[in-house]
């Protein structure tokens, strides 16, 4: 199956904003993708009751090699805690200009994200 995009995406601003109101459901099975940009972040809302560790893929390789840059486990979103992670350098762009992101976990329900853009 497809790996699922988060195309929405909400600016900061001054005033605040509730990024409860802008996620989406997450794709544990296939994982989700979003485009990069520069000061971009994700948003993750663990409604679920174990943790949910976020793994953000780097499509790139480095020397003459060609060895493979290791994929970026980030720190678990606790169950029923939110987490912001970013921004993503450009080593995460994959060929189609996205962030692709897979989702760890038990069973993993009740997890939504936001793409946000500082």
């Amino acid at each position: 199956m497809a790996r699922t995009a988060i195309t929405a995406s909400t600016t900061l601003t001054e005033a605040g904003i509730d990024p409860l109101a802008v996620d989406a459901a997450i794709e544990a099975t296939d994982g989700n993708s979003f485009p990069w940009r520069e000061h971009r972040l994700l948003f993750v809302n663990n409604g679920d009751d174990a943790a949910v560790t976020p793994t953000f893929l780097t499509p790139g390789t480095v020397g003459r090699q060609s060895l493979p840059i290791t994929d970026f486990a980030a720190g678990a979103c606790p169950a029923g805690a939110w987490r912001v992670y970013g921004p993503f350098g450009p080593e995460f762009r994959q060929a189609d200009g996205s962030v692709h992101v897979n989702w760890g976990g038990t069973t993993i329900t009740g997890v939504t994200a936001a793409v946000l853009d500082a």
